[in-house]
């Protein structure tokens, strides 16, 4: 029995995420980082090429938040292409910034955070074909955050709900097929929760759990248990 451990967004903390990579059980055999890692904030060529070596020592790879340059994701050995499906799961990056207005484009914010209608498009089409069995997304269906933040005010707007590509694309997909596993990042809370029949797990900062891939069994740490019962 082989696990995967899934980790929240890392904003660049790169030393607080080597900790969480430290020692991991033996039945963790990869990582995978859930967006928001902090890539492309002006950190230079050697922040970028260790945590690469970092993330390969663990054989870990991360999908792009909206607080990751696209552009230079792609330049990242450990990075996850939007869309990639593997191992009965999919993969899609990027969200909305609802910090938008305190950013500077090009420096810490991106035209392109989001994928565009076109490339989502593709992207449910191949969804449809392939229902995956598990999605690994950096924001969720719109219905999900309804739900898990939105109505209970435990999100940065309150009880607002911004409709955005992502989220509106990702609730194309989920009313499409509704996959066993759904694990994202985005908005800092942890959550476990069914929805329709899919078990949609968000993980805050740096926060992880550790998932066996065939039976979609997950092991939290205590302080993260404790934490979600409130």
């Amino acid at each position: 029995m082989t696990k995967t451990r899934f980790v929240g967004d890392a904003h660049g903390m790169k030393y607080e995420l080597s900790l969480v990579l430290d020692n991991l059980p033996e039945d963790v055999t990869e990582v995978i980082q859930v967006g928001d890692m902090g890539v492309g904030f002006g950190q230079g060529d050697y922040w970028h090429e260790s945590l690469d070596e970092m993330m390969k020592s663990v054989n870990g790879k991360f999908i792009r938040g909206n607080h990751d340059s696209p552009a230079v994701c792609k330049t990242m050995q450990s990075w996850i292409p939007d869309g990639l499906v593997q191992n009965d799961a999919m993969f899609i990056g990027g969200a909305w910034s609802i910090d938008y207005q305190w950013r500077t484009m090009g420096l810490d914010s991106w035209e392109d955070e989001e994928l565009s209608h076109t490339e989502f498009n593709e992207l449910i089409d191949v969804y449809d074909l392939v229902r995956p069995r598990v999605m690994v997304t950096h924001d969720c269906p719109e219905s999900v955050s309804l739900e898990m933040f939105i109505k209970t005010g435990n999100s940065l707007a309150g009880t607002t709900q911004f409709k955005t590509k992502t989220g509106a694309a990702l609730q194309a997909m989920f009313e499409i097929h509704q996959p066993a596993l759904h694990l994202f990042g985005h908005w800092h809370r942890d959550k476990n929760e069914i929805i329709n029949g899919t078990r949609f797990i968000c993980l805050a900062e740096l926060s992880y759990c550790d998932v066996d891939m065939d039976t979609l069994e997950v092991t939290w740490p205590e302080y993260q248990v404790e934490r979600m019962k409130r």
